[in-house]
Formats: structure tokens, C-alpha cells, sequence
């Protein structure tokens, strides 16, 4: 028997979702003030979790997993971060990074149009190692907006895996990374 989640405060940018015996059979996003019915495509998978709704999207850039979570129990979704496995050999959101010994970011370059560029960050960002993995906060609108980058074989080229706005939960990212990781490798 289906059933839908509702909400009694719809927001913009809210999803609401469709169950059937558990498994999400449909969705919806709050845009321009009303409910839309959103296509659940061939390359996407929807599940429900401990700690959310996990949406799985698979193209010929890689994957891309994004995790819902509804923080007041009314129904209504909003994205806590998504999470990014390009495909192998791809340079996309690739960067080179030399840090200080407290693990702040000296100096960074990008790859761009086959080579790497000296890039200087926006007032508005911080970039930092924490954990193992590069993390750039931005103060945009008074929103915190952040991403996260790994250099998962110890190459020296870090990839973009994660981003997220409000407060960075690094645990929960890395526990979704772990899952999105060749060879089991967690970050």
C-alpha cells in the first residue's frame, strides 16, 4: 500500500517522497511554491537509511550519491550533502595543494584545460586539512557552503568527493564515503 509523506510547511527546495513496502516509488520537490512530481530516471536508485533518503545517480562521469534528511520530522527533506566518485582516469575538480604544518592550504592549482593553474581562493573561503581530506568552506549570503576533496591513491591530486551547506558532519560524510570507495578504502 503506498503512502505519501507530507508536510504541514512546505519550503522551497524541500522533497517529500512517495513509500510502497518501503521502497520510495516516488518524488517530489517544492518549487515556486507548489509540490512537483520529479521522474525517478533509469540511472538513479532512491533508498531509505538510518540516517536519511540516499539517492544514487550513475553517468558517464562517475557517481554521485546525495543524502536527504528531514532534521524536525515533518516530512519534508532537505540536502544534507552530496558525495561524488568520478570515474577512473577523469580530471575533474582536481586540484594540487601545499599546506603548512597546522594543515592550512599555502597555495593550490587547479586542472584546467589540460594543465594545472595557479588558483588564489576567494576572500570568502577557507581551505584546511582535516582529517586526511581537503576541506573548503565559503561564506556565500551568509550561508556556509562547503566541499570536500581526497587524494585517494597518495598521488598528490585531489579530487572533489563531497559538498554540503550549514555544518560540515565529517563523520557522517566519511561514513557515506566509505561506501563509494574502490576497494573499500575509507578516507
Amino acid at each position: 500500500m503506498a503512502r505519501t509523506v507530507t508536510a504541514t510547511s512546505p519550503f522551497e527546495g524541500g522533497y517529500r517522497f512517495t513509500l510502497t513496502n518501503g521502497a520510495i516509488t516516488g518524488v517530489q520537490e517544492m518549487e515556486k511554491g507548489r509540490w512537483q512530481n520529479e521522474k525517478i530516471d533509469r540511472n538513479e536508485s532512491w533508498s531509505v537509511t538510518a540516517n536519511g533518503v540516499v539517492k544514487t545517480e550513475t553517468d558517464r562521469d562517475g557517481t554521485e550519491v546525495t543524502l536527504f534528511t528531514d532534521a524536525n520530522g515533518d516530512g519534508v527533506y532537505v540536502e544534507a550533502y552530496s558525495l561524488n566518485r568520478p570515474v577512473a582516469g577523469t580530471l575533474d575538480d582536481a586540484y594540487r595543494f601545499t599546506f603548512d604544518a597546522a594543515g592550512t592550504v599555502t597555495s593550490l592549482q587547479e586542472w584546467d584545460d589540460g594543465r594545472w593553474e595557479a588558483e588564489r581562493p576567494d576572500r570568502n573561503e577557507t581551505w584546511r586539512l582535516q582529517d586526511g581530506l581537503v576541506v573548503k568552506t565559503e561564506i556565500e549570503k551568509g550561508r556556509t557552503e562547503w566541499t570536500i576533496y581526497a587524494d585517494n591513491n597518495n598521488d598528490g591530486t585531489w579530487t572533489q568527493l563531497a559538498d554540503g551547506q550549514g555544518t560540515l558532519d565529517i563523520v557522517g560524510v566519511k561514513s557515506l564515503l566509505s561506501g563509494l570507495t574502490a576497494d573499500g578504502v575509507v578516507y
